[in-house]
């Protein structure tokens, strides 16, 4: 229970402190909570709901111990696992479709999150920089 708690938490605090960055994460999770409402019939979608849930409560644990700290980015190694099968649903699926749509949305969010994670990784280790 504490895990979700510490999530909200985080998630109040970062809407407080930096706007901007609780406006990226709401359009971030957001798509890859509520696309298991339309694709229930995907394993995938429950793959991404799954590691979104998992993703913001281990950040809300770090945030609890470090605020706003740029250990956060480290979250979302727990994506790893869903790359083979994202790889494939993106290769496979017609991209016109709502379902290959989303995949992109979520493709793209991804891979700018990714970016911003390996700069703040880097900023922590090497830049004694450690918060947002």
């Amino acid at each position: 229970m504490q895990s979700v708690t510490d999530a909200f938490d985080m998630i109040r605090d970062i809407d407080r402190e930096r706007p901007m960055i609780g406006k990226w994460g709401m359009a971030l999770n957001l798509p890859q909570v509520s696309g298991v409402i339309f694709f229930y019939d995907r394993p995938l979608a429950w793959g991404i709901l799954i590691a979104s849930i998992v993703s913001v409560m281990i950040a809300g644990r770090i945030h609890r111990k470090h605020p706003f700290s740029h250990l956060t980015s480290l979250v979302h190694v727990v994506w790893w696992p869903l790359t083979p099968a994202f790889l494939d649903a993106v290769l496979t699926t017609p991209l016109s479709s709502a379902y290959g749509l989303w995949l992109i949305y979520i493709s793209v969010t991804m891979a700018v999150c990714l970016y911003l994670d390996a700069r703040n990784v880097w900023r922590y280790i090497f830049a004694d920089d450690h918060a947002f």
